[in-house]
């Protein structure tokens, strides 16, 4: 394994996006292909650990750790923790990451100031994988706070409408809330067991009193659900996924929201869990009312982008769904999905996007017929359509079921019912959506309109096959994820 790999994988896209913004008189015209080339070194690097870290696994230990001296005075270490836990979620987010950088060079072409959104595009990408491979809370939570300073300048300066400084002002100050909380409940464990570092705190969680424990929870609850957009702490994700734009979009839907989930499997999970088994029924029905209500917002928009904006609430609760099962069945698909459903939301961002470049409107009243037109964009949307559906053999097939079999064996049979049922809505909004958009005639103002530019169809290609392949061949991810499930529950 390259040395510091882990360290080198977070920090070079920040110090790379930092020299591009020192130096931008001199990257102009090159700043898009210099950030794919460091998000796809960071990519590199964070691959080049699977195959050590499953190493250590099969030989009987569970993580690799980087630690690094920091605050001396209260044995505060700075470093990052890999495993299975957190190597497919932090390689998901550095792919997405980079096919976000390599879609942008087109898309982003006419925009002002390119090489400033590409440092913000990287700062953002630096904060999302620092979140996952944090060791300690207090490094956690100022990774969490890089991801929210560049994520709103993406979406106040490049924003697609006058509303975007508004909407991004709301973005931050939603999730900075919800830092705020969670800043006090990290704080508040350290209190009573004198340590931020995640090895340790499973072991002295008993430390916490039982009184005390309920509260630190629903403060680290809350603010893992604002950022999540779960109901009813959502309303600044339809505005803000919206409004940024389609490559940020992707960033946020597809993964942001997901540092999230990550942070409810592998602090409440490890730290809480006899208050996640106590919590079960509330968090599910939340899950299932999420689910429905984004899936039911989503059957209302004639927006393309906010359609998929409230997809995404609504796929939360999917996860949600799997984690308050504290099943090992139910974690398992949780963790899938949240890769799966990164790969597929993306997907589905940037095939918008493409049809919004081409078509000039994001009204699907407006479009139709696509198929004839932009038949690569419509296939590979379709892919991701029929993916999320729950459409074997596709990827996010096998983690929507594992999610609900675990819950009829965690033995919550009525809200396993209710979570299938709820399926119905996601597939009756997106093939509702796919109807609309792909099939039908074409509207005579869209007779001239061509297949999106190759540079935008890379990235599509790249993720619709994704979501083939590890819909065909699941253990891929599964080689990791089944012990990565074993790790948060023990």
């Amino acid at each position: 394994m390259i040395p510091y790999a882990a360290l080198i994988a977070v920090v070079s896209p920040a110090v790379l996006g930092i020299l591009l913004y020192l130096f931008q008189n001199y990257t102009k015209g090159k700043a898009g292909w210099i950030a794919t080339a460091a998000a796809g070194f960071s990519s590199l690097l964070i691959l080049s650990m699977a195959k050590p870290v499953l190493d250590r696994y099969n030989e009987g230990g569970s993580s690799i750790t980087y630690v690094y001296p920091w605050i001396s005075p209260i044995n505060i270490e700075f470093g990052f923790l890999i495993d299975m836990v957190s190597l497919p979620i932090g390689l998901i987010i550095a792919i997405i990451s980079t096919l976000s950088c390599l879609y942008s060079i087109k898309y982003m072409s006419d925009e002002e100031n390119q090489p400033f959104y590409y440092t913000n595009l990287l700062l953002f990408m630096t904060g999302m994988i620092g979140v996952i491979f944090s060791i300690n809370l207090i490094e956690f939570y100022l990774f969490w706070e890089l991801m929210l300073i560049p994520s709103y300048l993406l979406i106040a300066q490049w924003g697609t409408s006058r509303r975007r400084l508004s909407i991004g002002f709301k973005y931050f100050i939603f999730t900075h809330t919800g830092a705020l909380l969670m800043l006090l409940g990290i704080l508040s464990i350290f209190s009573y067991t004198m340590t931020f570092n995640l090895v340790e705190l499973p072991s002295k969680a008993n430390l916490i009193p039982p009184n005390v424990a309920p509260i630190i929870f629903t403060l680290l609850l809350l603010g893992f659900f604002v950022k999540m957009a779960v109901f009813p702490l959502h309303t600044w994700l339809p505005d803000a996924h919206s409004e940024a734009p389609t490559p940020i979009s992707a960033m946020l839907s597809g993964v942001m929201i997901k540092c999230g989930a990550y942070g409810i499997g592998r602090i409440l999970l490890t730290i809480f869990s006899s208050r996640m088994v106590q919590a079960s029924d509330y968090l599910l029905t939340l899950a299932i009312i999420t689910m429905i209500y984004g899936g039911l917002m989503a059957l209302a928009q004639t927006d393309i982008k906010r359609l998929l904006a409230y997809s995404s609430i609504s796929q939360m609760g999917y996860i949600i769904f799997g984690f308050a099962s504290v099943s090992e069945l139910g974690v398992m698909g949780s963790l899938l999905h949240i890769v799966n459903h990164a790969i597929c939301k993306a997907l589905l961002f940037m095939c918008a996007g493409s049809i919004i470049h081409q078509t000039g409107t994001r009204n699907i009243e407006r479009i139709g017929g696509l198929i004839t037109k932009m038949p690569v964009t419509s296939i590979a949307a379709l892919i991701g359509i029929f993916s999320l559906s729950g459409a074997p053999p596709l990827n996010a097939f096998w983690s929507e079921w594992m999610i609900f079999a675990g819950g009829l064996a965690s033995g919550k049979v009525g809200f396993a019912f209710f979570g299938v049922a709820s399926t119905m809505v996601t597939a009756g909004y997106l093939l509702w959506f796919a109807w609309r958009v792909f099939f039908g005639s074409v509207p005579k103002r869209l007779e001239h309109i061509t297949e999106s530019p190759r540079l935008l169809l890379v990235s599509i290609i790249v993720l619709a096959s994704a979501a083939v392949i590890l819909g065909i061949w699941p253990g891929i991810l599964l080689e990791y994820i089944a012990p990565a499930t074993k790790t948060l529950l023990r």
